[in-house]
């Protein structure tokens, strides 16, 4: 066991019995926490492959900076 895990018992050892709900409580919401992390994790790697794979779909001749600039002049016109 770590040093940090063991200071953990110890502290849990000392603590009252009555104060045992919020600690369990407490534990809960963290692996609760640490299973999300995970999910998300998950999310992202999946969100970077879409974004990797809609990459390999455009024309070798797509320039973004005119895109937005037409997108611009589409929705606003020449705001000045």
């Amino acid at each position: 066991m770590t040093m940090i895990k063991e200071r953990a018992v110890e502290m849990i050892q000392r603590m009252p019995e009555e104060d045992m709900l919020y600690v369990i409580n407490i534990l809960q919401n963290l692996e609760a926490m640490s299973a999300d992390k995970e999910k998300d994790k998950q999310k992202a790697k999946n969100a970077l492959r879409n974004i990797l794979e809609m990459e390999k779909r455009l024309p070798e001749d797509f320039d973004p900076e005119k895109e937005l600039q037409e997108a611009r002049m589409e929705k606003y016109g020449r705001l000045s």
